[in-house]
């Protein structure tokens, strides 16, 4: 599977945090999206060792007189890295004589049979050192250790499958 990269915002954390004295932005769940002088951006898996982005191609959207305005980003501007996973699934029906509508099912599966990292997206805070860097890999939100384990549930995994219908 070949997933699209996902959109993110660039916001301005130090903004948003001084705002916070005053019951604006984090009281409320809000953060200030920064100002962006460049158009739309697209960060690779190259962004882990350079980043994709710079804090000279975003300003903080506090203004003159220390006015805040809502950033001039558009909409999906930065895009992350694309996701990839490829499972594979081999499965044999037998049926079983003497037995109606009874069957043995033997398989094996892999999960990320290619074994290929997946990058998260780029840290998206100006205020941050490490903005427009990838820091960290994710999994897949399903796995064969189950659905949103948290856990590092992205290496290659094979299972051998014996199934009895009947």
């Amino acid at each position: 599977m070949h997933a699209p990269a996902f959109p993110s915002l660039v916001i301005d954390g130090a903004s948003t945090a001084a705002l916070g004295a005053y019951n604006y932005g984090p009281a409320l769940g809000l953060s200030l999206f920064a100002d962006s002088s460049v158009g739309p951006l697209s960060c690779g898996s190259s962004a882990t060792t350079t980043p994709c982005m710079t804090s000279s191609e975003f300003t903080s959207p506090i203004g003159p007189g220390g006015i805040a305005t809502f950033g001039n980003q558009r909409r999906n501007q930065v895009y992350g890295p694309t996701f990839f996973d490829t499972d594979m699934s081999l499965m044999k029906n037998f049926r079983i004589p003497h037995w109606e509508g009874a069957k043995f099912e033997i398989g094996a599966q892999a999960f990320n049979l290619l074994n290929h990292p997946n990058f998260d997206q780029p840290i998206n805070d100006i205020a941050n050192s490490e903005f427009g860097s990838i820091v960290r890999t994710v999994g897949p939100p399903t796995s064969l250790f189950g659905s949103f384990l948290g856990g590092d549930a992205s290496p290659r995994a094979l299972q051998i499958k014996l199934q009895l219908t009947f």
